[in-house]
């Protein structure tokens, strides 16, 4: 019997650090019309994510140090989309993940072992006890990556932010160290 070659394996994903050579690639995907569909990015400029990842220090991740940091999702070694982490409140271990991956890479499975690959290591290695996670509502990929990796809903977040002009609703969703 022939093996079905029709059938995808999965991908092999991994995270790194970003670098400040990451810039380009940073830039040339937050342009993509479907990475900006759900999210409003802000227009920064090469120049201004080049001086952001200047300043982002993975080691100061775990000194309990600092306030953003981001990470580079690869696919079968390849480049293939980002996840930024926003320190809250260091004192109450609180924190939000946002992530988006490139158009090539949608619904291919590879958010979510990327975000369990980081939030493990978070959990384990890092003073934070309590990851965030907003999606609009319409969103409904990004909402079953959350729901896969053990984020719990918990709540509507009504107008979250504005998006072309218009009020968004996002879900909230969290997932605590002591869930995981």
């Amino acid at each position: 019997m022939q093996p079905d070659r029709s059938a995808r394996s999965a991908p092999s994903v991994t995270i790194r650090p970003v670098r400040p050579t990451d810039a380009a690639l940073l830039d040339r995907w937050r342009l993509e019309p479907s990475v900006r569909e759900h999210q409003p990015l802000s227009d920064a400029s090469a120049a201004q994510l080049l001086a952001d990842l200047h300043r982002q220090r993975s080691d100061d991740l775990y000194a309990s140090r600092g306030e953003k940091f981001q990470w580079v999702v690869s696919c079968n070694l390849q480049p293939a989309g980002w996840i930024t982490l926003v320190i809250i409140n260091w004192s109450h271990g609180l924190a939000e993940i946002g992530y988006a991956l490139t158009t090539e890479y949608q619904r291919r499975g590879v958010m979510a072992p990327a975000l369990r690959i980081l939030v493990s290591d978070l959990f384990s290695r890092t003073a934070v006890r309590r990851i965030e996670a907003r999606c609009a509502v319409t969103n409904l990929a990004s909402r079953r990556v959350l729901e896969r990796v053990g984020f719990e809903r918990e709540g509507l977040l009504r107008g979250y932010f504005l998006l072309r002009g218009e009020p968004v609703d996002n879900y909230l969703y969290a997932v605590l160290r002591d869930d995981w």
